[in-house]
């Protein structure tokens, strides 16, 4: 028997916690299971378990050994799925999780046609305004919007996601247009519920210290487009994102006030995926996918031209 086969025999025992248990997930007999353990501490000339009549455990060095040979056996075969996954024709549940308003309005198109182009890939998609368990809920793909994300996930950006402060015509000709963050405690606010501390805004100005507002809220709802048209209507001014409230913008039904103030920290786009998980062709061909998309976003070509002024 290879010694990779020994490895394998190793770690069964190590998890069923007896040579007896791992032979019959393995198909071998307890002695037989014994017999390549007692090989493989022969070859590493070191001792792997303590024996009893009933039960094994590992010693110091046995659990060194497993540490560091489960990883490997793990990284061994996401490389042999890599490997059959570029042979294979994409197929199979792909789960993915979209911010609402994002996943709708700026996605939708690109996703249908991945759709199209991939009929054995069958997608599974939700759109949400709050975070969902990534592991918990199986998915495979994960659009989130915010600050850069921790390192339990692998991520690609696809887009930029600037915080903005817009208001209507019609309001700042009736209550003033607010000239400092601060003002804004004097104003009527709509905030968006899906955002922690929703009634605070963190911002900076150039490389000035970081400063913090609160404010009240005049209306307040858990969706960015219901905040865009009741912005667009009067009701009070809002803190959201630029892809939301662009074309407003640009129709000049919305505008952009206190532009020499961001939102702190900076957020963006992300497409993120577990970082101990494989991540499959499908999900590989989706998220490349979503990149080259959103390179021709409005909002991405909005701010690449205000990095290049």
């Amino acid at each position: 028997m290879d010694n990779f086969s020994r490895i394998e025999i190793f770690l069964a025992v190590a998890d069923a916690g007896s040579f007896t248990a791992a032979g019959k997930q393995l198909n071998m007999t307890g002695s037989g299971i014994s017999k390549q353990i007692q090989n493989l501490e022969d070859r590493l000339k070191t001792k792997l378990f303590y024996r009893t009549t009933r039960s094994v455990s590992l010693t110091e060095a046995g659990e060194l050994y497993y540490k560091r040979a489960s990883n490997a056996l793990s990284n061994i075969k996401e490389v042999e799925n890599e490997l059959k996954d570029l042979q294979a024709t994409p197929t199979g549940v792909l789960k993915v999780n979209l911010p609402l308003s994002f996943g709708i309005n700026q996605l939708a198109p690109a996703i249908a046609e991945f759709g199209a182009q991939y009929p054995d890939i069958q997608l599974d998609l939700s759109f949400s305004e709050t975070k969902v368990d990534v592991v918990a809920g199986g998915y495979d793909v994960v659009v989130r919007i915010g600050a850069a994300p921790d390192s339990v996930f692998k991520a690609r950006k696809l887009a930029p996601c600037p915080i903005i402060v817009t208001a209507s015509e019609g309001y700042l000709a009736k209550y003033g247009e607010p000239k400092t963050p601060e003002e804004l405690k004097n104003h009527k606010i709509i905030t968006y519920t899906g955002k922690e501390n929703q009634n605070t805004w963190t911002y900076q100005k150039d490389n000035e210290d970081v400063g913090h507002v609160t404010f009240s809220s005049v209306m307040k709802s858990d969706n960015g487009n219901m905040n865009s048209h009741a912005t667009k209507a009067g009701v009070g001014i809002s803190v959201q994102p630029l892809f939301i409230v662009l074309d407003d913008i640009n129709d000049g039904k919305l505008q952009w006030i206190l532009r020499d103030y961001h939102s702190y920290p900076i957020w963006d786009i992300y497409a993120l995926y577990p970082a101990d998980r494989y991540l499959t062709q499908k999900a590989r061909l989706f998220i490349d996918m979503l990149v080259e998309f959103c390179k021709n976003l409005e909002v991405t070509k909005e701010c690449r031209g205000q990095h290049a002024a």
